[in-house]
């Protein structure tokens, strides 16, 4: 009750009072209320502004190639390219002379050179030179990450077939399991044959 009684006395001294006290209290009210619903609002505002800003701004200094696309601050890579900015062809790692050194299930064990080199059609494609020290012509493969896949083919059209992986590690090794078919039908399994740069 006696609340109620202050509320009411003060409400009757706002209205006893002189104009310009009333116009110096509204004033100090609507100070006071910007101060309490504004102030909070405008800076909610100007750091959701900020923050919007700053993620837009992840990709503002990247440069991305060969078709890719930034997201985050990273570059999204498209296929057959790699590298922080994906300059990088993934193939390049896989290209040069390697000395290989073979185990098979008909040809025994052997020793000599391959060269993988590009082909122009596909960022994704090379050409093994010298394969299995026996094919006249390259054996075509392709590439994905640091897997290395020859589909099956017959690069010198005389009956026999290709085909197997391989998988490139420590910068300079592929290690592979392929399979050569012979005309006849009979298969010479080649199982971790090993190539070192």
């Amino acid at each position: 009750m006696k609340g109620k009684l202050n509320n009411y006395n003060e409400l009757t001294t706002f209205f006893s009072m002189p104009n310009y006290h009333k116009k110096a209290m509204v004033s100090r009210f609507k100070v006071f209320f910007i101060k309490v619903t504004m102030v909070p609002f405008l800076v909610l505002l100007v750091c959701q502004i900020l923050l919007i800003q700053s993620c837009a701004d992840e990709c503002k200094k990247i440069i991305c190639y060969n078709g890719a696309l930034c997201l985050d601050g990273l570059c999204g890579c498209t296929t057959g390219y790699e590298g922080e900015d994906c300059s990088l062809e993934v193939r390049e790692k896989f290209m040069g002379t390697y000395n290989v050194t073979d185990n098979c299930t008909i040809t025994g064990n052997a020793m000599y050179t391959v060269n993988i080199s590009a082909v122009d059609t596909s960022v994704t494609m090379v050409k093994i030179a010298n394969f299995n020290n026996d094919f006249s012509n390259p054996v075509n493969a392709i590439i994905s990450g640091n897997y290395i896949e020859i589909p099956v083919q017959s690069p010198d059209a005389n009956g026999r077939a290709v085909s197997g992986i391989g998988l490139f590690s420590g910068g300079s090794t592929i290690t592979w399991n392929y399979t050569i078919v012979a005309a006849t039908g009979i298969p010479n399994d080649c199982v971790d044959s090993v190539w070192k740069r």
